[in-house]
């Protein structure tokens, strides 16, 4: 099918914004909390946790965030997206010396002087797409509009996601801009979810070929259908006729444009749970785009700790972000 027409018929399934409603009280005070902080003020130390980052919302509606102190001026930030098939997982990975150590990626964005923020969002078992889009989307919005409080640059935020969070942050850089979108949740008038960069990390970008992947990767099947969790997070069997279109609209290259945010891939050849042919795709969609993009494919499975805790993998992800939130006099 045409990207076009897929893209059309995306657009139609999420539907357009309702009218935005006012502010509650609580919101108009956060949207502008305090000044910009001035480039030559030191910004202190910050860790603020479990913060909602919708007001009434969902218990899922939560991050944690982090202002590495001794840095001057407004700081960039890495919003990261924890995965678990869109079913499971918690932000609580981002700070997690366990398993994938994905701790060492996070003490490394840091050490450049860029604050992270780690949110959760609702899960298949509690809503389908595009929920969990809107609530990345609200997370990013909250993070804007609450820069002038915690010393952070809103026009340099990026996202950084694995697995399932991985499709989340590709789904937030191809759909910058595209109104549609946004959602109704958390801070909307005056506030943005632009993010400036992507780093995806053996995510999903297309859900109807995820199983043709695997098959062509002599990994089998795997999990397949309505019950997989691709098939949970639409409702529906992504390869069926009957799921095509929310299968389409749930996926990231779908929304593929020349104003798609810049992204790096960074995938393992022996993955068997999101077949590497998933972000050589979505890779090769952006750059016929004319949109920059980098592909570091290495050895290695499903989730490993190497991606995060080897030095050479996290100057890949550190030297690609630092192009889109180091401005070149920035001296940290």
């Amino acid at each position: 099918m045409p990207v076009a027409v897929t893209a059309a018929l995306a657009l139609s399934l999420l539907g357009a914004c309702a009218t935005t409603p006012p502010l509650t009280p609580e919101e108009h005070r956060t949207m502008h909390p305090t000044p910009s902080t001035p480039p030559a003020t030191p910004v202190p130390e910050q860790h603020v946790r479990d913060q909602a980052y919708v007001a009434g919302g969902d218990d899922a509606h939560t991050l944690d965030l982090t202002v590495p102190g001794g840095h001057r001026g407004p700081r960039p930030v890495v919003v990261f997206i924890h995965g678990g098939g869109w079913e499971g997982g918690s932000r609580a990975l981002f700070e997690s010396t366990e398993g994938q150590n994905v701790a060492a990626l996070r003490d490394a964005l840091h050490r450049r002087g860029w604050a992270t923020a780690s949110i959760d969002y609702r899960l298949s078992g509690d809503a389908r797409m595009p929920a969990q889009l809107h609530d990345v989307k609200a997370a990013v919005r909250w993070v804007y509009s609450h820069a002038g409080r915690y010393g952070l640059d809103r026009e340099r935020i990026a996202v950084a996601g694995e697995s399932a969070g991985g499709h989340l942050a590709q789904l937030l850089g191809t759909t910058r801009g595209r109104a549609a979108h946004e959602g109704r949740l958390g801070p909307l008038q005056g506030a943005s979810s632009h993010v400036v960069a992507v780093v995806s990390y053996y995510g999903v970008s297309d859900l109807a070929a995820v199983v043709p992947d695997r098959v062509r990767a002599g990994c089998g099947r795997g999990s397949a259908g309505r019950s997989s969790p691709e098939g949970k997070l639409i409702g529906a069997d992504p390869g069926a006729e009957a799921g095509a279109k929310a299968a389409a609209a749930a996926s990231p290259i779908t929304y593929v444009s020349p104003e798609s945010a810049p992204t790096l891939f960074i995938h393992g050849r022996q993955d068997c749970v999101v077949p590497h042919a998933q972000s050589e795709r979505a890779a090769e969609a952006l750059r016929r785009a004319g949109v920059a993009t980098d592909l570091v494919l290495t050895d290695g499975g499903h989730a490993e700790s190497r991606y995060y805790a080897t030095e050479d993998m996290q100057r890949k992800a550190v030297d690609f972000l630092a192009t889109y939130l180091d401005p070149p006099a920035d001296g940290g």
